[in-house]
């Protein structure tokens, strides 16, 4: 969509709404609700006392009653087998709905008809606390009015204040301490698949904040929710329309303390749309290289020279060494149009968003080594240090969002609805790095310099259509259905590195040269898949043990899954020594390429193909559950899932790989309420995780950056985890949140990456591979209260704060000790799980006076140290603590506009991975990525 039509669809959607603005009349929103489930009624009786008008509540439980003339009224509620409610005092407004929350009490207990005052709706958080207090799932959640206080951007931002949720690099979501293959993520209760093809989780910084209304973590499991996770599965739910026209327009400047206005940022040439956040083709692969696809088809250097002179000349951009420019401040606006119309006098709602985000990062001075392996009794790794280097990096992203998400009500008893969500997203990074590499002796050593262009792309194109319909004559059998169809892609056109050494002789000169083991590289990837899930979910009403308030749910869900990935490494062979005096651009200049007066010089050749595969996933699942009270103050949920997994894989060199499993997943939940404002759960049951495409792919790859082998194992098995939760809640007051979870899971067969023993060479190998077994133990705590119950002076703070802690062990493989006994003659025969956190501990303190002018909070989060990298030549390298300090401040000018500030890495703190021996620590990557602060302006339209 260009600028032209996005104005007239804008302009358009304002001509048709705005005019109802100026009808000097009100409505009322009322949602029914049953008082002990929290269920919403359907069919439920509303009216106006003393008038005609009327209506009866939806399949969300929901009736409207519109152009009320503006004052108070009496609202009467009423429904079969439940006490009518009276609500007075209802105050319409011009121009304004009115929301209320009816919750009506069953006509079991012998009471008469009750009249209560009326109460605002409450908001989105205190709503989804009130749905966790009565769902049988234990969850954990944030919302849009969160987002806003504490000054996210994203998804995966604003999760980091989640109980025991941490992120990873800043997109993968890791749920009680375990790594992306146990942790998942939907969009609107749909899976969508990953974008990357290392990891199993969705990249969560893709989604803009603006266009979210909330993001649920479900930590147990129950069989109508997807049975492949451990740690949590996330869903995000796009922005719902408004009962009215809305309008609202954000704008915001941002710095960065180590990247705008650094006359050192690194950048490299790019394309005109990269602003876009995608490449116009200026990195493409030329066609006169693309014909050839395979190394034997590659031309012959000594047999067609004109063929080989062609496709080493071929490239326009000759670009290796990034350059040095200065970088305006981040920026980033949204939009966002919402508004409910009637179409064939039926409701018909949508919102319409847009988001643009431009950001500059990076750092200079950071550190790079790479050490060697030790031997037994070793105290000291200081001369076994490969390589060591000093790293500049900088990036610069830019991330696109628009969605549009309508629904239309048929009748109170059918509403259908259209769901699409499209991102787009590309990030350029520059890296310098200059260091040595020490030989054998330690006084000599050769220096080197490593650079690397790289630009990413990253589109994500998502549409789900929906239905929900009540059949009366089946018992109100409920029926819910949905189809969402996901297309994604991440390409990687164009990744340059370039590693020369050189040495400084005695007369103090520089000798640069670049030799065959340090070939200049040319590395192109490009993953497109495609995701197609469809739902269907029934529930019907039902008592048990002559208790009402039951539902029996079933249903199925089918999930096919389509992945193309294709990945070339293009390399020149020096051939001849050439004068190399540094200038890396002269050093790809045409007289140096191909044949020159009938010589050979440096020429093109295609490296390898061998990673290149397709795969597919057919997924089938079934599943029988209850929901129903059992005793006073008991509830039970159980049921049975069944998953049948079809995964095939065709590699180059025709190798293939394939997974078929058939699995019975199991759920139980016990919720007591031990009081109206308190629940003790318990929860038990068994998931799984599957292994991703890549990791069960039969070849090998090198790792660039990270200067290892990556092996694929085609013999891997899934994951079957046992899962045990006990949660004590309590709800004070609106708002207020107390809670204590203890959990437990027994993983069989989990998949972990590890060092393989004795593999020979000079670069280390990994592969992933199953263990036997392993266990974790965990605890939450969360904590959301108001400090004017304690201190009336501070009744307009509120504070809230969550602590996880979780140990983990697995077995260390007989062959693994044996290597490791080489250096360590005293080792344990445990470690914790890949990847595993184990703490978190987030805190926000906020301010909101009364009069809402003022908004501010404080927010602090960190994760304790994990094992990011399982070496059995070397102690492990383990990433530390970043400790996080934030701080938001919002002023209200008036109902319509308000001004943010924002303030986050305040600390300022360092990125370390790193070695611990003998009370030594050794860095293998060090940097800080500096402080950042930004401006915003927000104007809304009701």
């Amino acid at each position: 969509m260009n600028l032209k039509t996005l104005l007239f669809c804008i302009t358009f959607i304002a001509q048709v709404s705005i005019p109802l603005l100026g009808q000097s009349t009100g409505s009322i929103k009322i949602n029914v609700s049953d008082k002990e489930s929290g269920e919403p009624l359907i069919g439920a009786s509303v009216s106006v006392v003393g008038t005609s008008k009327g209506n009866v509540t939806d399949l969300d439980g929901v009736a409207m009653i519109s152009n009320l003339p503006v004052g108070a009224h009496s609202i009467r509620v009423s429904y079969v087998s439940y006490q009518a409610i009276t609500v007075n005092d209802v105050l319409v407004e011009e121009q304004n709905t009115v929301q209320l929350n009816v919750p009506l009490q069953s006509d079991n207990v012998q009471m008469t008809e009750i009249v209560i005052a009326a109460k605002a709706m409450k908001n989105s958080e205190n709503a989804l606390l009130t749905l966790q207090k009565k769902s049988p799932k234990l969850f954990d959640a944030i919302t849009a009015d969160q987002f806003s206080k504490i000054g996210v951007s994203d998804a995966a931002g604003a999760l980091k204040k989640v109980t025991g949720v941490t992120i990873e690099g800043g997109k993968y979501v890791y749920v009680r301490g375990l790594g992306d293959r146990y942790s998942k993520a939907n969009l609107n209760s749909s899976e969508v698949p990953s974008l990357d093809p290392n990891k199993n989780s969705l990249q969560l910084d893709l989604f803009p904040s603006n266009l979210i209304d909330n993001i649920i973590v479900y930590k147990t499991f129950t069989p109508d929710l997807q049975g492949d996770f451990a740690g949590g599965l996330v869903d995000i739910s796009t922005k719902d329309f408004p009962d009215d026209f809305n309008m609202q327009v954000s704008l915001g400047l941002g710095y960065n303390s180590q990247a705008n206005f650094n006359k050192n940022f690194l950048d490299a040439q790019g394309s005109k749309t990269d602003f876009l956040g995608y490449d116009n083709g200026f990195r493409a692969l030329p066609s006169e290289i693309a014909a050839y696809k395979t190394p034997s088809d590659f031309p012959d250097p000594y047999l067609n020279k004109d063929a080989i002179t062609q496709v080493s000349r071929a490239f326009d951009n000759t670009q290796f060494n990034p350059t040095q420019q200065s970088q305006f401040l981040n920026h980033k606006m949204s939009l966002s149009v919402g508004d409910q119309v009637n179409l064939f006098s039926k409701p018909l709602g949508y919102i319409f968003g847009f988001s643009y985000n431009k950001s500059f990062s990076g750092y200079t001075g950071g550190t790079q080594n790479v050490f060697d392996g030790i031997s037994q009794g070793q105290q000291t790794l200081d001369n076994d240090i490969l390589t060591t280097t000093v790293e500049d990096k900088s990036a610069t992203d830019v991330l696109m969002g628009a969605m549009f998400n309508t629904s239309y009500k048929i009748d109170n008893r059918n509403k259908v609805g259209l769901s699409l969500l499209t991102n787009q997203s590309g990030t350029e990074e520059s890296r310098y790095q200059v260091g040595y590499i020490l030989d054998t002796s330690p006084d000599s050593s050769t220096l080197i310099q490593n650079r690397a262009i790289n630009y990413q792309q990253r589109s994500f194109h998502n549409g789900q259509l929906r239905g929900e319909h009540l059949i009366p004559g089946l018992n109100d059998l409920s029926i819910k259905w949905s189809n969402s169809f996901t297309r994604s892609s991440i390409e990687q056109p164009d990744f340059r590195l370039m590693r020369n050494q050189f040495r400084i002789n005695t007369a103090g000169d520089s000798l640069f040269f670049v030799n065959n083991l340090d070939r200049p590289s040319r590395f192109f990837r490009d993953l497109q898949e495609m995701n197609e899930n469809a739902k269907l979910d029934f529930s019907l009403p039902v008592s048990v043990f002559g208790k009402k308030g039951g539902k029996l749910k079933f249903g199925g869900l089918y999930t096919y899954k389509k992945r193309m990935f294709t990945e070339s490494l293009y390399e020149y062979n020096i051939q001849t020594a050439l004068s190399f005096d540094g200038n890396i651009q002269g050093f790809f200049d045409d007289e140096n390429l191909g044949y020159v007066n009938n010589e050979l010089r440096n020429y093109l050749q295609i490296n390898d193909t061998k990673n290149s595969y397709d795969a597919k996933q057919n997924l089938w699942a079934s599943y029988l559950m209850i929901e129903t009270p059992i005793f006073t103050r008991m509830n039970l949920s159980t049921g049975v899932r069944f998953e049948k997994t079809d995964i095939t894989l065709d590699a180059a060199d025709n190798v293939t790989g394939e997974i078929n499993t058939n699995d019975f997943l199991p759920a139980l939940a016990l919720t007591y309420n031990i009081t109206d404002r308190s629940n003790l759960r318990f929860s038990a049951s068994r998931t799984l995780a599957r292994p991703s495409f890549r990791e069960f792919a039969p070849f090998d790859s090198y790792d660039f950056l990270g200067g290892y082998i990556q092996n694929g194992n085609p013999e891997l098995k899934r994951t079957l985890i046992n899962n045990l939760d006990l949660r004590w809640e309590k709800y004070p007051a609106a708002g207020e949140y107390l809670a204590f979870s203890l959990f437990y899971k027994k993983f069989i067969d989990p998949i972990e990456n590890a060092q393989i023993p004795s593999a020979g060479g000079s670069t280390s190998q990994f592969q992933f591979k199953n263990v036997p077994e392993s266990n974790l133990f965990g605890a939450e705590l969360e904590l959301r209260k108001s400090l004017g119950d304690w201190i009336p002076a501070l009744k307009d703070f509120k504070a809230s704060t969550n602590f996880s802690y979780v140990y983990t062990y697995v077995k260390i493989t007989p062959e693994e000790l044996l290597a490791i006994q080489a250096w360590n003659n005293n080792p344990g025969d445990t470690r914790p799980m890949y990847n595993q956190a184990p703490y978190s501990f987030n805190g926000n303190l906020s301010y909101e006076n009364q009069n809402r002018t003022w908004e501010s909070t404080v927010s602090f989060n960190v994760t304790g140290e994990r094992l990011i990298v399982y070496q059995i030549d070397l102690p492990s390298i383990y990433l530390q603590p970043m400790p996080e300090l934030n701080f938001t401040l919002k002023r209200n000018i008036n109902n319509r506009a308000s001004i943010r500030f924002s303030a986050a890495n305040l600390l300022n703190s360092s990125y370390k991975e790193q070695i611990d021996l003998a009370d030594k620590v050794y860095y293998t990557t060090r940097y800080q990525s500096g402080r950042a602060f930004s401006l915003s302006f927000n104007y809304k339209i009701n």
